[in-house]
């Protein structure tokens, strides 16, 4: 998409930068601000770290690096042209109604947590299938359990294993990539079945989501959170895996029943769960999933990586430079898609 603004635009731009986050790992640091006023001298290059600074200053802002809007935040963006959003999901962090009716285009950062969030679904996958989970244990208790593992608890490959990943964007991409080298075949469920994909990879239509999932050994939840997928794995697609199949969810939580998945992990329908995301945040300390010897809870975690904050400022730089220049802007959101 093409943001063509006039020379009085360039040369008056002003960018908010907001990124109040409640973790501080998703906040942008200090350093990464200095480098996009390095970057962008001409710019006037404004940082909110609250709410009411990020009303206050974006009255007069241009363009935003925002990943998510409250309502007194977007009514006093009086001249807000475009936003981009620090992470991938924007679905259920920014309105996108709003925005497109306004004509206030949204880019994120798409492809940026890809990496880091593969490795955390392929470290799931390993830690299961070799056992470690107990090993851990045991090293803590100083106990030697090598006859355990050999007649009981055995470690099991990944290697002949079939993956059905649901969503196949860039985060898919990156597991399905993994887990080829792995030795796992890999099928795909995307919105747009037609578009490119690797050839080890068989595509399928979000319409055949249940034939993908027939007999698959492990299941990767991958896709946006939008109103299409919310729910999308229920009781009936549980059933449709491999008995004692792996679940691992690094999208949302809403995208899975977890009332049917913890009744499946009870049955042994599943047979373990690596879980990123939870209905509620942090996971309530009631949840039967903390004690589940076959699931693996990670704090919403999965994209972290000590280097996160460069990428995402360098995608940002280019894509300001972009916009100066009326080029397209990268990673457009589709407002009626929801990513």
């Amino acid at each position: 998409m093409h943001i063509t603004p006039n020379a009085l635009d360039v040369k008056s731009m002003r960018l908010l930068i907001y990124t109040g986050w409640p973790v501080q790992a998703w906040r942008i640091p200090d350093e990464q601000v200095a480098r996009i006023r390095a970057a962008l001298p001409d710019v006037d290059v404004l940082h909110a770290t609250s709410a009411d600074g990020a009303v206050r200053d974006i009255a007069d802002a241009d363009v935003g690096l925002i990943p998510w809007l409250t309502t007194p935040i977007l009514a006093a963006a009086a001249r807000l042209r475009w936003v981009h959003s620090s992470a991938a999901a924007v679905g259920d962090l920014l309105p996108l109604d709003e925005l497109a009716h306004r004509a206030i285009v949204v880019t994120n950062s798409r492809g940026v947590q890809a990496v880091p969030m593969a490795e955390q679904v392929m470290a799931g996958l390993l830690a299961l299938a070799r056992r470690l989970d107990l090993t851990i244990h045991a090293q803590r208790e100083r106990r030697w359990i090598q006859e355990q593992l050999g007649e009981v608890d055995r470690p099991w490959l990944l290697r002949g294993k079939s993956m059905t990943i649901v969503g196949l964007g860039s985060i898919g991409l990156a597991v399905a990539e993994r887990a080829h080298a792995f030795g796992i075949d890999v099928t795909g469920v995307r919105r747009r079945p037609d578009e490119p994909a690797p050839s080890y990879v068989r595509v399928m239509g979000a319409d055949h989501l249940d034939d993908a999932l027939r007999g698959a050994d492990i299941v990767v939840v991958a896709a946006p959170a939008v109103p299409a997928t919310m729910g999308l794995l229920r009781e009936p697609q549980l059933s449709l895996l491999t008995r004692g199949a792996i679940l691992v969810n690094v999208g949302r939580a809403q995208l899975v029943d977890t009332s049917a998945m913890i009744r499946a992990l009870e049955s042994g329908q599943l047979g373990g769960a690596v879980l990123d995301v939870f209905d509620k945040e942090p996971l309530d300390a009631e949840s039967p999933l903390w004690s589940m010897s076959n699931v693996i809870v990670t704090p919403h975690s999965a994209g972290f990586r000590a280097d996160h904050w460069e990428e995402v400022t360098d995608l940002f730089i280019e894509n300001v430079r972009r916009y100066r220049c009326g080029e397209s802007l990268l990673n457009v959101v589709d407002p009626l898609a929801g990513y």
